[in-house]
Formats: structure tokens, sequence, C-alpha cells
């Protein structure tokens, strides 16, 4: 299959899903006296969009950047890929949770669940990919491949370590997946590079064929 096909596809689910997420913010008609107050109780909900709003495009980033490491897609691949637009789309719903529950404990840990399962997805893709290295890109190096798995293990403990704490303290947990957001979106700007483009494709002319040259040798995944 073409992996243009799956990201454009997946760009289509990001940008309904993205754009869902504003149906929750809904003003009850008030007097304009009243309105004010109506803001004030609706600041909640305003701020869990937000963040929702901003991790969702954190997401886009990194898939987008994933799919420059993967030169072809099979079907684990595909589904795999679905079953990550599946935890992307169903954000809308503990988002709606935080901001109708605000310092909750169970929105809180709906929300963090989400974020575990959906970041979960990218460490599963990376091992397939160390599995069937045919479908990797040649920049995906050995050390590239090490250095991402700790990230995702790290960030995952960290979820899970938070949605644990949330049981406790929701407020807290809440703030601090909050910080952690910030952090893997400023992270997600210098991984895309600042001032640099992450090389792409190299386009076809005409005349030339749009398929890649068979590989020879070992994949650079797996060679030490």
């Amino acid at each position: 299959m073409d992996k243009r096909r799956l990201e454009a596809f997946s760009d289509g689910v990001f940008a309904i899903v993205i754009t869902l997420l504003v149906l929750e913010l809904r003003l009850p008609a008030v007097t304009y006296d009243a309105l004010g107050r109506s803001l004030l109780q609706l600041l909640p909900a305003i701020s869990a969009y937000a963040l929702s709003f901003l991790l969702i495009g954190m997401y886009w980033v990194y898939h987008h950047h994933a799919y420059t490491f993967i030169d072809g897609v099979d079907g684990v691949l595909l589904w795999l890929n679905i079953v990550f637009l599946l935890l992307i789309s169903f954000m809308p719903f503990p988002t709606m949770l935080l901001g109708r529950y605000p310092g909750q404990t169970l929105p809180v840990v709906f929300y963090g669940c989400n974020l575990l399962l959906a970041n979960l997805h990218g460490l599963a893709m990376l091992l397939y990919l160390k599995h069937a290295p045919q479908l990797a890109s040649r920049r995906l190096t050995p050390v590239l491949f090490r250095r991402q798995v700790t990230v995702y293990i790290v960030v995952n403990s960290l979820y899970l370590a938070n949605i644990g704490l949330a049981f406790l303290l929701p407020r807290v947990a809440m703030t601090i997946f909050a910080a952690m957001a910030v952090y893997l979106m400023v992270r997600s700007a210098m991984v895309m590079g600042i001032g640099t483009c992450v090389p792409s494709e190299p386009l076809v002319h005409a005349g030339e064929s749009s398929v890649a040259p068979p590989r020879s040798g070992p994949h650079v995944l797996v060679s030490e």
C-alpha cells in the first residue's frame, strides 16, 4: 500500500477530530448581566479544549515525522495506524469530561489513559519496524531507534505514574499532564527542525519510475 494514502486518510481524521473539540464549548442562553459569570464557568471547558487541541496537533506532528522513517506500509502497520486514529478520535470525550467535572478524579484518569494508550501506539509501531526492517527507511538507524524507545518508555512511565497520582491529587495530576504537553510540544518543534527542514522523499520526475529499487545487504535498522 502506498503510504501516502494512509497519511492522507490520517490527516483527514486529525482535521475532523480537532474540529469536533470545539462543539463542547456551549454558552447557555443568559442575560448580558450574567454573561461574565457564565464565561467564568466555561473556563475549565475552554482550558481542556485548548490543551486537547494542542495535544492533538502535537500527535499530528509526531505522526508526520514518524512516517518520514517509513518507506512501506503492510497490513500490520495499516491497522496499527487505524487503532491510533481510534484513540485520537476518542480524545473529545475525556476532554468533555474535564470541562464538565473540573478537578475530579475520573475525568483526569480517563484523559491520562487516553494519552498513555496513544503514546503506546508509537512504541508498538517502532518495535514492529524492528521486526519488519524492510518497511523502514535507512534514516532509522540503530542509534535513533534506541533513543526513541528510551523516550517512549520514559514518557509512558510518567503518564502511568501521573494516572496513579490522579486518584489522590487530580488537580496536581492535570497540571503535570499540561506541563508534559508543553515539553512534548517544544520537543516536537525541535525534532521537526527550527530554521531547517526535515528531509523529504525525492520527487519523481516525468519518465522516472516511482518504485524504489530493491535494497541489497542488511538493513541499517538491524545492523549493529
